[in-house]
């Protein structure tokens, strides 16, 4: 290095901070069907080192891979909503109607920070949508591979091995009131995660684990409304324990999973009312 040559504070990872990306790109009111003849593994929307996208209004069905499907965590502050997606993962497994990774650090001045430099990015807003995780769905929303700073709420998630995914370092990913329809299981752990005041219909009482033994740092769990055949479910099982203890007991005496309830099965016309008002359809 030359002495009279000033020393560079390079940033540490990927640097956005120029704005040279899509930002605020709108995609409404559109009907997307049968993509992936051509290109395979393909979505109705993908974005990579794009922030503030708005997806609205559209209607997706029949496609190979996720329908929506989000790169990275670059800037964030995305909103999806009022929109319907199905028949999605057709020619693949895993993924779902939304399928997101995480795999880099982009340095922005639009994060969760702004207008401060930072890796995090502000959260994404997924809400009001439905979605049928059928086909080899994993989940309506997984978030994958390190995917962080997600708020997902008021949604109408119909089948699916299970609600709430957040794995490989994955964090700070919220549910919150949505209903999660026939899916294997309600959530997962991990740190900074909530699941609070969601509303589970579950095929079997294994699919609801409480807050049982040591969480992960941050992790929240309260308020849910858990469907189940025969309405009994029985949580926190060990070696000691295989019968475990009924859920409401384990609310009242413990004051664990605050406001958490267990119910009988709703009929299909009473579950559908309920996913009704929940998003918004009112005709």
């Amino acid at each position: 290095m030359r002495t009279d040559q000033k020393k560079i504070d390079w940033p540490r990872g990927p640097d956005a901070r120029g704005g040279n990306q899509p930002i605020g790109t709108t995609v409404i009111n559109n009907v997307i069907t049968d993509i992936g003849v051509w290109q395979k593994q393909s979505s109705f929307w993908f974005q990579a080192t794009t922030a503030r996208s708005v997806i609205k209004g559209n209607v997706h069905f029949n496609g190979p891979r996720a329908g929506i499907n989000v790169n990275d965590g670059m800037g964030g502050g995305d909103e999806i909503t009022e929109n319907l997606l199905l028949n999605t993962c057709r020619e693949s497994g895993d993924h779902g109607p939304f399928n997101s990774w995480d795999r880099a650090p982009y340095i922005t001045t639009i994060g969760l920070n702004a207008p401060k430099p930072s890796v995090f990015p502000a959260f994404r807003n997924i809400h009001h949508n439905f979605m049928l995780a059928n086909y080899n769905s994993q989940e309506a929303i997984d978030n994958d591979d390190g995917s962080s700073f997600y708020k997902t709420h008021h949604n109408f998630f119909v089948y699916g091995e299970a609600g709430l995914k957040s794995d490989f370092g994955g964090h700070d990913n919220h549910h919150e009131n949505n209903i999660y329809a026939y899916a294997g299981s309600a959530f997962g752990n991990g740190n900074n995660l909530r699941f609070i005041n969601n509303t589970c219909v579950l095929p079997s009482p294994q699919g609801y684990s409480s807050d049982c033994g040591d969480l992960p740092s941050g992790m929240k769990v309260g308020g849910n409304a858990v469907y189940i055949p025969g309405g009994n479910i029985s949580v926190c099982r060990s070696k000691a324990n295989p019968d475990g203890v009924p859920l409401n007991t384990w609310v009242e005496k413990t004051g664990h999973d605050k406001g958490s309830s267990m119910h009988a099965m709703p009929t299909d016309a009473e579950l559908i009312e309920m996913g009704r008002k929940l998003i918004g359809i009112t005709k």
